[in-house]
């Protein structure tokens, strides 16, 4: 089960990296650098903070997956040997990257005066939501011993994992529908 879990992450990793291949091709003509390097007053409308937003929910977040999974499958796991623990410092360790994470999405926006997007919020909501649901599972797993909420974290986990990935990708769809619109007035 663990095994095909890990299969599916990288399906969805994949994804979330096509979403910004789709930024790159699509954006980079228009934006080239300033995808990364907008700021303050340099936004020129709504549309222009939501794009900004968007892009930079879907990069960290991107960033954010492939690390997190990779440090915990290969780094905390083979080093600690009593379950009890291990158990703990994934769920602390989970925590702490969702959190960082957090940092980071609001770090950003704050620094280039930009706009929460509704996809970031989303994004957010539900990364606050994971927090929640692993610091419930530390709790019932690795202090009371209670293991019968393993199930119930794995599917919220992945609803909120799905939740997130599919507000990623309002941005991109809603866009190029617009620019298939456009291309076919011009015809």
């Amino acid at each position: 089960m663990s095994q095909f879990l890990y299969q599916l992450e990288w399906i969805i990793k994949g994804y979330e990296f096509a979403l910004l291949l789709w930024f790159f091709v699509s954006q980079w003509s228009k934006y080239s650098w300033s995808l990364f390097y907008v700021r303050g007053k340099s936004f020129k409308s709504l549309e222009h903070h939501e794009m900004h937003s968007c892009f930079m929910t879907i990069l960290c977040m991107f960033v954010f997956h492939v690390f997190a999974s990779e440090i915990e499958q290969f780094f905390v796991s083979p080093l600690i040997a009593d379950l009890n623990n291990k158990i703990k410092v994934f769920y602390i360790s989970g925590m702490i990257i969702q959190f960082i994470y957090l940092i980071v999405i609001f770090s950003y926006h704050r620094a280039r005066q930009c706009l929460f997007s509704r996809t970031t919020r989303v994004c957010m909501y539900t990364t606050i939501a994971v927090i929640t649901l692993q610091f419930i599972q530390l709790i019932a797993r690795g202090y009371v011993d209670y293991h019968a909420l393993v199930m119930v974290y794995f599917v919220a986990v992945w609803i909120c994992n799905i939740v997130a990935v599919s507000a990623m990708s309002v941005y991109p769809i809603r866009q190029t529908l617009v620019f298939i619109k456009q291309r076919r007035e011009a015809l």
